[in-house]
């Protein structure tokens, strides 16, 4: 009985969807690709994100046991497609080009100070790295009700001029249209809710990357003045 039921109610949707006019078929593939896109981009952050905290905890662990800044390089030859690894490539680069140099104290302090800028514009680099494409979450999270609704309107629009032609306003020639009609909005906030959780949870990930990569950036620093 339930399971029948069931199949009733997918059959009607799915009519539903197919018998809607061609401005509401439009509106719902819209929606749809926003949709996948959106799932999408959802679980390549979540991945890329868990590998980004993995990679943090390790160059933490790394860090913490190294005393100074030949040993941190020295254990952390391998990082991959990683942010910490590149804080430090950059560390790196940066003292192999100045390492030359003997300009005492002042030398010194001049290269501390181009170190600590190098590493900002390194950790501001890589947030915009792992930003990229959020902004498409919030994009869908913001217009798919709206275009739902578009769809909604326009499908209310086609069932009072039914009501008109045919000089009736019966309920079985309202509810068909006012039924199809639905059907975009019931779907634009289907795409916008998981679009709406989906980038407030990558944003506090995203965050507390980027505040792991400020910490990163200090410790190095510390460890270089060492």
């Amino acid at each position: 009985m339930d399971i029948s039921s069931a199949n009733m109610y997918t059959g009607g949707l799915l009519g539903l969807i197919l018998d809607a006019g061609p401005l509401a078929k439009v509106v719902i593939i819209i929606l749809i690709f926003f949709s996948i896109i959106s799932w999408t981009i959802i679980f390549v952050k979540i991945r890329q994100f868990g590998r980004a905290d993995e990679q943090g905890d390790r160059f933490f662990r790394i860090i913490k046991d190294a005393d100074s800044f030949k040993k941190l390089v020295s254990a952390y030859k391998e990082g991959g497609d990683s942010p910490f690894y590149r804080l430090v490539l950059a560390c790196y680069k940066e003292i192999s080009s100045r390492q030359r140099e003997n300009a005492g104290e002042s030398g010194k302090a001049d290269a501390i100070a181009a170190i600590d800028n190098l590493l900002k514009i390194t950790v501001a680099e890589e947030v915009v790295k792992l930003e990229r494409r959020l902004s498409f979450l919030a994009t869908t999270a913001n217009t798919a009700p709206f275009i739902g609704l578009f769809g909604t309107v326009w499908g209310i629009m086609d069932s009072f001029r039914e009501i008109g032609v045919r000089g009736t306003t019966s309920l079985a020639v309202v509810a068909p249209g006012i039924s199809e009609a639905l059907i975009a909005t019931a779907i634009g906030l289907a795409t916008a809710i998981p679009a709406v959780l989906g980038y407030n949870y990558c944003l506090g990930r995203l965050k507390r990357i980027s505040s792991r990569m400020d910490n990163a950036a200090l410790y190095l620093i510390n460890i270089i003045q060492k």
